[in-house]
């Protein structure tokens, strides 16, 4: 089944958010990454998306995004980061259905 990290994440200014896309764009996916989002949601906030093929893949990631949060304090302060998981109910590529989110 399909699972996904959603992180919310919330900077100290706005040149800061995209200072911080820039360098995860230069940075590329974590491993196993299926699908992976980057959302300005607010002048100083954003919502980062990614999904996994399974539980373990995302589990691996969580530990890719605090070393990678680790590495880049010193570049960016990012005031806050939360993150969430879960299963992948519903995924549309390209408008087609994902049949895989449905699969336990």
């Amino acid at each position: 089944m399909t699972v996904a990290n959603v992180v919310m994440f919330e900077f100290d200014t706005p040149e800061e958010l995209k200072g911080w896309a820039q360098q995860y764009s230069k940075s590329g996916p974590f491993p196993n990454n299926i699908i992976s989002l980057f959302v300005q949601t607010g002048d100083t906030s954003a919502i980062g998306i990614n999904t996994y093929p399974d539980e373990e893949a995302r589990a691996v990631a969580d530990q890719h995004r605090v070393n990678f949060i680790e590495n880049q304090s010193e570049n960016f302060s990012v005031r806050e980061v939360m993150p969430l998981s879960g299963p992948v109910l519903v995924e549309f590529i390209n408008g087609v259905l994902n049949n895989n989110t449905e699969k336990d």
